[in-house]
């Protein structure tokens, strides 16, 4: 039987894994995406919606730091002093990791360590001269190695399931705030400013913030529109970052951790399979009229899910 302590890390390696890789992206992605940027829009759009995808508005606020691209791009990147920098979740990461080394591959601790030893070269001065790419792609190339050590050199057993438990909550998690984000830019925009080319860029931007572009085009054919998003990101089965795809993911890792045991009313699997099947059978045009509180309703029942899994099999 494994210590609680134990399975509450091997989730978390999950998690950090996933929110590290998924931040990096988003982060560079909207970067990048400024330099094409319509006239009608400003770069304060921009910083503003990678301060609301973070959830971090408020902090950056309180700082009374000038809205500017180094200063919220330093931040919400490497910034020591912000606990919820990706610098910061790297350390996490490696802590999480250090605890349970028995418990995994030597392969597998030794790429978080080795992520962990080359991100300290990163500084503010490096972040000011040459922008966040360096840094973003590190990381993203890093989770992706990290990610494929754990495939590669893990029983599917108990603790493969509790980090893709960790993985695939927080890849739902994540992708449900970047599309909130995108839709506080939408109607930020006044209508008579929407127009064909705006539209495709917040829909595009989007898309590649999420790792999502090329598939897109490869599975729909067509310019991204906020009908193909919401098929694509919520209810295709086939793409990976997809909610429903890592919900139904979710319940199949929840099956090998609770053992097979009946499912109860007041347990996570049954918050999980009820949130899966709601989602499943929404339609696209049901999800659009319902606007944000879709997605709102979906991540305070994420949350709910995580706060069931803590209590249900990490307290200790």
């Amino acid at each position: 039987m494994m210590l609680s302590r134990t399975a509450s890390s091997l989730y978390w390696i999950g998690r950090y894994t996933e929110r590290i890789g998924q931040l990096a992206r988003y982060v560079s992605a909207q970067y990048l995406s400024s330099s094409d940027l319509p006239p009608s829009l400003n770069k304060e759009l921009i910083l503003e919606s990678l301060l609301f995808m973070t959830q971090a508005s408020e902090a950056f606020e309180q700082k009374q730091a000038s809205l500017t691209d180094n200063e919220v791009i330093t931040f919400l990147t490497i910034d020591e002093q912000y606990p919820y920098s990706v610098k910061n979740y790297i350390g996490m990461l490696r802590e999480n990791t250090r605890g349970v080394r028995s418990s995994i591959s030597t392969e597998l601790w030794e790429a978080i360590n080795r992520f962990y030893h080359t991100t300290q070269s990163f500084s503010a001065d490096n972040l000011a001269k040459k922008g966040p790419y360096d840094f973003c792609k590190h990381c993203m190339d890093s989770t992706s190695i990290i990610k494929g050590v754990i495939d590669n050199t893990l029983l599917r057993n108990y603790t493969w399931s509790l980090i893709y438990t960790g993985m695939h909550l927080e890849r739902a998690m994540q992708i449900g705030q970047i599309l909130l984000a995108k839709l506080e830019d939408v109607h930020r925009v006044p209508n008579e400013r929407m127009n064909p080319a705006i539209n495709n860029y917040h829909w595009t931007s989007l898309l590649r913030s999420a790792g999502g572009l090329d598939m897109s085009r490869n599975y729909y054919g067509t310019h991204p529109t906020r009908k193909l998003v919401t098929d694509f990101f919520i209810l295709n089965r086939k793409f990976p970052k997809s909610i429903l795809y890592n919900l139904e993911k979710l319940k199949l890792h929840l099956k090998v951790i609770s053992g097979g045991q009946p499912i109860t009313p007041d347990s996570v699997e049954f918050k999980i399979g009820k949130l899966a099947a709601h989602v499943q059978f929404m339609t696209v045009e049901e999800i659009i009229n319902q606007d944000e509180d879709f997605l709102q309703n979906v991540k305070q029942e994420l949350y709910a899910v995580g706060n069931e899994l803590e209590r249900q099999y990490f307290s200790f």
